[in-house]
Order: C-alpha cells, then sequence, then structure tokens
C-alpha cells in the first residue's frame, strides 16, 4: 500500500509538475506544438517559400528567382506562382514536418492553419541537379495529415496555383510526378 511517500506518490507528483509546465493548447484552435521561444512562421497571404539550408546564396538566389519568375501559358497570358520568400536563419535545419509544427493559427478562424501549403528550398534543393524543392501541405479535412511532394523551381508556380485555386487535387500531382517522384514543368 502507497502512502503517497513512496514510489507511487513521487511519480503521481512528478507527473503533476509536468503537467502544470506543458499548458495544452485550447480546444478547437489550430495545435501549437511548440513552445514560445521557438519562432512561427509569419503570417501571410502568399504561399511562403522557405529556406531551411543556408549553404548556398548563389544557389538559393537561383532557386528563388526561378520560382518567382513568370509563366507564359500562350494568348499572352501570364502565371506566377503566390509564394513569399522566407530567408530567415531561425529556420535553418528544419524538416517539413518541424516547419508545419511553426504554422501560426489563421487569426479569423483558430482552429484552422494559416496557411495549408509551404515550399521548402532544404539542403535537397541546393545539391540536386534540378534543385528539387520540398512541398508540404497539410491537409485540415484528414485530420492534419502532412503531405510531400517534391518539384522542380520551375514547377512550383503549376502546382501552387492549381492547388490553391482548387483545380486540381493532391493526388492528381502525386499521380504526374515521374518515376523520381519529382513533378516537373510540361
Amino acid at each position: 500500500m502507497d502512502d503517497n511517500g513512496g514510489r507511487l506518490g513521487r511519480l503521481r507528483r512528478i507527473s503533476e509538475r509536468l503537467e502544470q509546465r506543458v499548458p495544452e493548447p485550447s480546444e478547437g484552435s489550430w495545435r501549437i506544438r511548440v513552445s514560445g521561444e521557438e519562432p512561427t512562421l509569419p503570417t501571410m497571404e502568399d504561399v511562403p517559400l522557405i529556406r531551411t539550408d543556408f549553404s548556398d546564396d548563389v544557389t538559393w538566389a537561383s532557386v528563388r528567382d526561378a520560382v518567382l519568375a513568370p509563366h507564359p501559358q500562350g494568348r499572352g497570358e501570364v502565371f506566377r506562382a503566390d509564394v513569399t520568400p522566407v530567408d530567415d536563419r531561425r529556420f535553418a535545419g528544419l524538416t517539413g514536418a518541424e516547419l508545419v509544427a511553426r504554422v501560426p493559427a489563421d487569426p479569423e478562424c483558430p482552429e484552422d492553419p494559416s496557411m495549408t501549403l509551404l515550399v521548402v528550398a532544404d539542403a535537397t534543393t541546393m545539391t540536386s541537379a534540378e534543385h528539387h524543392l520540398l512541398l508540404v501541405a497539410i491537409d485540415v479535412s484528414a485530420n492534419d495529415l502532412m503531405r510531400r511532394l517534391r518539384t522542380t523551381p520551375r514547377a512550383v508556380q503549376m502546382v501552387e496555383n492549381n492547388l490553391t485555386g482548387a483545380n486540381m487535387g493532391w493526388d492528381e500531382f502525386v499521380d504526374s510526378a515521374d518515376d523520381d517522384g519529382v513533378v516537373r514543368e510540361n
């Protein structure tokens, strides 16, 4: 029998102290997964193009410029990727999952994330021949399922415009990827 001074009592007190230190996110709000000391992504209208590898400034500039470049589509139409570069060393080395954990809640609808698509320039981007970017999508309707896909810089516009405009779904891009799993511009 435990008199609260024994082993079970000590474990209970340790557990209670830990529960007091870790505040639970409010129910219904976007899952806050990071402490207040870790940076969250900036809230923005566009899809963020987040740099997580800082090993090569020249390659980063080239990739960023290719993503932001206009894409002529015929009949005089020109499309651009609706992305905003985030060049912040506080995000150095973070994975797609760690970046998703830093997505702030939508100020108008706190139960949802403020963004559901991220474009990431990571180590693979800097070292692969075609500079494949990582696209990460948060599927809120599927219990915040996180999906990943690689794409060339020039194909970001096609994928981003069609996903955010709901013209195509994620699975259609997965199916259109080449054998190496990378989506390329048609």
